[in-house]
């Protein structure tokens, strides 16, 4: 009768220590897997953006490509996808911007020594994750 409440007690305990540490393992793992889509969503973006001015730009030369993932602008506990493209175009600021606009609803335009410079903003898949903070 002893070793049963005894076993029970065991088994109670390792219960109620386990729970925690598996509550604390679904954490990280869903954390872990969250960064790694956030970051295939920027890649994608990337691309996507990339294609898009080879596609929309006849005479477009791209000269560095950069994304970035995590919380760009600072105000808060989110994460985003950056994509910033650096390319060269004889077209004019407003007719490249007009191309943007048509499919880009965050975006910004800037010309910087002879080139243009897009960066483009959107959502990560997961909001929330620890890259934001």
């Amino acid at each position: 009768m002893k070793k049963v409440f005894s076993k029970i007690f065991v088994g109670i305990g390792i219960t109620i220590v386990s729970i925690p540490v598996l509550l604390l393992a679904l954490f990280v793992v869903i954390e872990v897997v969250g960064s790694i889509a956030n970051h295939a969503a920027t890649n994608k973006q990337t691309n996507e953006l990339t294609a898009y001015i080879e596609k929309s730009i006849e005479d477009a030369s791209i000269i560095d490509m950069y994304s970035f993932t995590g919380n760009t602008s600072g105000t808060g506990n989110h994460v985003e996808c950056e994509s910033m493209i650096t390319f060269n175009s004889d077209m004019s600021e407003d007719d490249v911007n007009n191309i943007f606009e048509v499919r880009y609803k965050y975006h910004e335009l800037e010309k910087k020594d002879g080139s243009y410079v897009i960066t483009v903003y959107g959502d990560a898949p997961f909001p929330d994750n620890i890259e934001g903070h």
